[in-house]
This record gives structure tokens, sequence and C-alpha cells, in this order.
């Protein structure tokens, strides 16, 4: 995939190694704990050992079933990183002793099984080197142009590198009708639809930079010139088209709705309260419809119904963020927040224009 960048124009110069040293991980939980409760609610820190990894050997160190543990989100192996799962509330958490890679807090009950998604934000801290002192100036900017522009969410390359052949595989599974009854399965299918829906995202930026250099093709033949005028109105460079489906959050909430006045959700869209959405497919997910409809339908595996399917925002904007520069060291250091199941190194990767690995 012709990878497009929309974000920033500046082509930064660094050199990212992801390492336990370069690379921090904060989940932030929206769980709230309490006294009594059907599960207990545990904050792990790994070292260099994937999620995946992670339940695993949980699973046999507290003698239960991996299907018994429940997490929020995938964490990077190559990292230090802070996250929550949730066991039983019978199980013995003193049969696990912490290690230099893995440790363990038990922070109280809670009612609820940890589910994916199931989390407020990430917070990371992100070591850049080999940053000349010009470089850093051009870096400062750059990411001053991400925070104020938003970057397209796609999924990270981490979302592929979970087992070789991810997204093949998951195919594959799609194919035969399998299913996905448990970690390995669900996380294959998972990397299939993370593929389609990149996929989707890259053929927006291409028609959102159509919009903005006036060029007319493809579907956008279909549009008037007075209403791709309205559309490329908007100062975001993610441009909303007729039909598309996004969310506002009512009440920690997401509530969907088809953009059927561009106009309006232009302006909601540049007050960053409007998040237009692309589709994971499963059987029970709802599809935009008009324009928007068309262009997504060429992305959705049609044969594979074992899963209801989700809604992913298709634009992410960093929060709480900070860029410092080391001289001696010729290192920078980023700070900042993204959505829960947003990846930094695609952030990282609209600094550099270009592809991670």
């Amino acid at each position: 995939m012709n990878r497009i960048y929309l974000s920033n124009n500046i082509a930064c110069d660094f050199v990212f190694k992801q390492s336990p040293k370069t690379f921090k991980v904060v989940e932030n939980s929206v769980v709230k704990t309490t006294k009594r409760g059907d599960y207990k609610l545990l904050e792990v820190t790994k070292k260099e050992i994937s999620t995946i990894e992670l339940l695993e050997y949980l699973a046999e160190v507290l003698k239960i079933k991996e299907r018994d543990i429940g997490y929020a989100g995938l964490k990077d192996k190559h990292a230090v990183t802070t996250q929550f799962i949730t066991v039983p509330f019978y199980v013995n958490i003193s049969k696990f002793k912490n290690t230099e890679r893995v440790k363990i807090k038990e922070l109280g009950f809670c009612a609820n099984r940890l589910k994916i998604g199931k989390l407020r934000n990430n917070s990371f801290v992100i070591v850049l080197e080999q940053v000349s002192e010009d470089g850093f100036e051009k870096l400062k900017q750059a990411f001053e142009n991400v925070r104020i522009n938003g970057f397209a969410n796609f999924f990270g390359y981490q979302r592929f590198g979970v087992l070789d052949d991810a997204s093949a595989k998951g195919m594959k599974i799609s194919e035969i009708g399998k299913g996905s009854k448990n970690q390995k399965s669900k996380i294959l299918v998972g990397a299939y639809q993370s593929k389609l829906f990149n996929e989707w995202l890259n053929k927006r930026l291409e028609v959102s930079k159509n919009i903005t250099d006036g060029k007319k093709e493809g579907i956008l033949k279909e549009l008037s010139p007075a209403l791709i005028k309205i559309i490329n109105s908007s100062n975001v460079p993610y441009k909303l088209l007729p039909g598309d489906l996004g969310f506002y959050y009512k009440k920690g909430k997401k509530d969907f709705e088809i953009v059927n006045n561009i106009n309006k959700y232009n302006k909601d869209f540049e007050k960053r309260a409007f998040h237009p959405s692309g589709v994971l497919f499963g059987s029970r997910v709802r599809l935009a419809t008009s324009v928007a409809g068309r262009i997504e339908r060429e992305f959705i595996d049609y044969s594979f119904d074992s899963l209801k399917g989700a809604r992913r925002a298709a634009w992410v904007y960093p929060q709480k963020s900070n860029i410092s520069y080391n001289k001696k060291n010729k290192t920078a250091t980023i700070n900042f927040t993204l959505p829960a199941g947003s990846y930094a190194t695609v952030l990282l990767e609209e600094l550099l224009n270009k592809k991670l690995v």
C-alpha cells in the first residue's frame, strides 16, 4: 500500500529503535474498583513481553484458563508497558512472584471482566535518536502540525506482527468459516479486519487529497462542484463525504449519525466533537451510505459473519503533548496521549512521512 500522509508536510530525520529504554506506555483505565466483585483488577507492568505472551504466562502460573483473563488492549512487546487485566475473584494472586519482566499489583475488585477497548486512553513517552539541533527545530514544527491537524488512525505495524502473516492467516480463517474462539484466532482475524481498514483509510486519504488538490477523479465525478467546494471548506485534511458514518460521545458512549449535511458536520469535526469512522467488517455492524458507503463496501469481506463487527475512528488527535531535546545525547523525547486503540508508531510515521518498517 502506497501510504498517503496528510497531517504534516515536513519530513523529519530521526532514528527510532523500539526498546524498553525508548518506548513507554501507560494504559489509563475507566474501571473503578470496589470492595467486592466477581473479578479482581490487576495492574501489570511488563517489559519485553507481548500481551498474548503475558496471558499465556499468567494462565500457567495462576492455574487458570486464558479465557478467564480479561484485558482492554494489546500492548507492545519491545517496550515498558503498564496495563490492566481482570481475573476471577477467587484467584490467589500470591501465587505470582514479581520478576524484572512482569510485575503485578492488585488494585481491588470490580463487577465485570475487562474487554477490548474498555480503557480511557494510552499515554506514551518516546525517545527519538540521532536528532540534530536543526533537525529538532523541524521536528518541533512537525509535531505541532500533527497536534493541530490530527492524523489518520491507521493500525500500526504491531497489529500485523503479533504472529507471522497474521492478516493472511486471518483471511484463511474467514474463508473456511472457523470463527474466532480462542485468543490467537481472534488476533489473526483482527489483523485481517485491520488490513482492510487500513486499505479503506488510505483510499479515503487519496480522495481527500484529490479534493484538496482540485482533482475530480473516480467517485468525485459524481459530486457537483458546489458540493465539493463545501466539502473542501473544512480545515481538517481528512474530508467528510455524503453518507459518512461518524459518532459523538454522549454520556461516555458513541452515538452514531450519518453525514447528511456537510456544513454542519464539518463544523463539528473541526471542533473535534464529531468523529468520522471506518468499518471493521462483521455481520451486525452498521455501514456508511451514499458516496462514503460505496467506497467502504469495496473493503468489506462479506463471507465472514462470525464476528459482530465494529467501527473505528478514522482521524484522531494527540493530547497532553510535549517535546524536549537533549543536546548532549542528540535525542528528542516526546510525550502524548492517544485514544484507546490508536498507535503511537503511526504518529511517528506522520513525522517521518514514511513507514517505520
